[in-house]
């Protein structure tokens, strides 16, 4: 696998909303950190905000990992900056995991080179989250976090809130946050007093 050096270079990981792609990557870099695998992970939409010049990989950096890459297109210095880092990936200096919102050649980008080699390693598509996915997916990000979660728990966020994965997502960050503000643990109590709970007829967008 990537992460540990086996396998492919460069890793590419597209769908649309709620696919899962953000709890995947950061799923890898909770792996890596297991390993001790220096692994650097950014958020696109806020590299997208910074001067490229100042982006610099460090020395002893093994696996650099970007969730939503296709925020950058558009922005010339930054595809160039990414064109260079796919180049030293295939020259085995580093690895590259990234995510996308669709498959490149649907991307509007400047320069035709970086387009290219997004596709250069192994794509591949994320569906839609099913419910089932969900709830696996917001039991593993509670964990990363060092949160329980009871099934009741689940049950009534699943229920009574937006089953939209970025909804839930959303959810257990807010949750988290009151959760040790209060120092409790998340209870339906908690939740209600957290969360302003949806009209009935979002539940099940």
């Amino acid at each position: 696998m990537l992460i540990t050096d086996d396998g492919e270079s460069v890793i590419g990981l597209w769908g649309g909303l709620d696919s899962g792609k953000t709890h995947l990557i950061n799923a890898c870099a909770h792996f890596a950190r297991q390993q001790e695998i220096n692994f650097q992970l950014y958020a696109g939409d806020q590299l997208a905000q910074c001067d490229p010049e100042y982006f610099n990989i460090q020395a002893n950096c093994d696996v650099l990992a970007v969730d939503n890459l296709d925020a950058l297109c558009g922005q010339l210095h930054w595809e160039e900056k990414f064109y260079q880092l796919i180049n030293r990936c295939k020259s085995g200096d580093l690895r590259l995991i990234f995510t996308l919102a669709d498959r490149p050649r649907y991307l509007h980008c400047l320069l035709a080179d970086f387009q290219s080699r997004l596709s250069w390693g192994l794509l591949l598509q994320l569906p839609a989250s099913g419910d089932s996915d969900v709830e696996q997916i917001i039991r593993q990000r509670a964990k990363l976090r060092g949160l329980e979660l009871s099934s009741e728990v689940v049950a009534y966020l699943l229920t009574h809130y937006s089953r939209r994965l970025s909804a839930q997502i959303d959810n257990l960050r807010l949750l988290d946050e009151a959760a040790l503000s209060a120092q409790k643990r998340i209870t339906i109590p908690l939740i209600k007093q957290t969360l302003v709970e949806p009209a009935s007829a979002d539940k099940m967008g």
